[in-house]
C-alpha cells in the first residue's frame, strides 16, 4: 500500500510543479534569469518541504521563518518567500483539520475542511508570529518592497501581523489572502482542478490558469518592481493573448511568445511572481 504524501512532500511537489510549467515571464526549465534558474526552485522546494515535515507542531510564524532561512541557506536567493507565506497557514490549518476528519479523500471536502480551520489559525497569530514573519521577509531580501512610514518591514513588527497584512492588502495579493481567508487561493485550486480534468495534465492547466489570472488582475510583484502602469499593460496584453486563438493554435502561441519576450528584462521586473506564489499554494491543496 502506497503511503500518503506528507505535507512537506505536497509543498515540495507544488513548488516544483508550478515552476515546471512553461509560463509567461517566469523561470521554468526552458527559461532562466541571470541569477535564478529552475534548479534553484528544485533545491529550495526540497528544503522548504523538509522544514515543514520536521517542524510538525510549529506555529505559522516559526514555519515562515525557518523555511525562509533554510531556503536562503540552500540557494542564497529568494525563490519562494510568497509561497512560504501562503503555505504556512495552510499547513497549520491542514494539521488542525486532520485532527477532525480524514483529508486524504475528496478534494472538495478537504479544501472545505482546511478553509474552515483557517480563520482560527489566522486569529491566533500573535506578536511572536509577527516578529518571525518580519524577520523572514528581511532575511529573504525580497525585492521591490521600498519603504513606508507605516508597517515598514525594516522597522519594528506590529503586535498583530494581521494589521500589516490589512495595510498591504490593497496592493499585495499575498497580504490579501490573510484578510480574506485565502479565498483567491481556494478559487484558483478549484479552477486548476477543473482545467486539469479537461486538459489531462497539470502543466497545461497551470500554464492556462496563469495567463487567465494575468488577464484578470495586476500582479503585485510586477507592480512593485515596474510600477502600476506597466503591470496594467501586462494585464491588457494577457487579455489579447486569450483572444488570439484557441489554446495551442499558431495564433495563440505567437501572441503568447511575443508577450513572454516583452516581459523578460535584465532585472526580471516583468516576472509575475505573486501569481506564481498563488498557483503554488493552490497546487498544495490538490492531488
Amino acid at each position: 500500500m502506497t503511503e500518503s504524501p506528507t505535507l512537506g512532500d505536497r509543498a515540495r511537489r507544488a513548488i516544483q510543479l508550478e515552476s515546471s510549467a512553461i509560463k509567461l515571464g517566469n523561470v521554468h526549465p526552458k527559461a532562466s534569469f541571470h541569477d535564478l534558474n529552475y534548479g534553484h526552485f528544485e533545491r529550495a522546494s526540497a528544503a522548504i518541504g523538509q522544514v515543514i515535515d520536521e517542524m510538525d507542531s510549529a506555529s505559522v510564524g516559526l514555519l515562515v521563518l525557518e523555511a525562509t532561512q533554510k531556503m536562503m541557506q540552500v540557494v542564497a536567493t529568494n525563490t519562494s518567500l510568497g509561497t512560504i507565506l501562503l503555505l504556512a497557514p495552510l499547513v497549520v490549518a491542514w494539521r488542525e483539520a486532520s485532527g477532525i476528519s480524514n483529508l486524504q479523500g475528496n478534494i472538495e471536502a478537504r479544501s472545505l475542511a482546511i478553509q474552515s480551520a483557517l480563520p482560527g489559525v489566522l486569529s491566533r497569530l500573535d506578536a511572536s508570529d509577527s516578529e518571525q514573519i518580519y524577520q523572514a521577509i528581511r532575511a529573504s531580501q525580497a525585492g521591490g518592497l521600498g519603504s513606508s512610514d507605516t508597517m515598514d518591514v525594516n522597522g519594528q513588527a506590529p503586535t498583530r501581523i494581521q494589521d500589516a497584512m490589512q495595510f498591504a492588502s490593497s496592493w499585495d495579493d499575498i497580504a490579501l489572502q490573510y484578510t480574506t481567508n485565502f479565498d483567491l487561493v481556494f478559487g484558483i485550486a478549484r479552477r486548476l482542478w477543473l482545467r486539469k480534468q479537461a486538459t489531462g495534465g497539470w502543466l497545461d492547466a497551470v500554464r492556462q490558469i496563469q495567463l487567465e489570472l494575468l488577464s484578470e488582475r495586476v500582479d503585485s510583484l510586477i507592480a512593485r518592481k515596474r510600477g502600476i502602469d506597466y503591470a496594467r499593460e501586462i494585464q491588457t496584453r494577457a487579455k489579447s493573448v486569450l483572444q488570439s486563438g484557441d489554446y495551442g493554435s499558431l495564433g495563440f502561441e505567437s501572441a503568447w511568445l511575443e508577450l513572454d519576450q516583452h516581459m523578460r528584462d535584465g532585472k526580471h521586473g516583468g516576472n509575475p511572481g505573486t501569481i506564481a506564489d498563488l498557483i503554488a499554494a493552490a497546487l498544495f491543496l490538490l492531488d
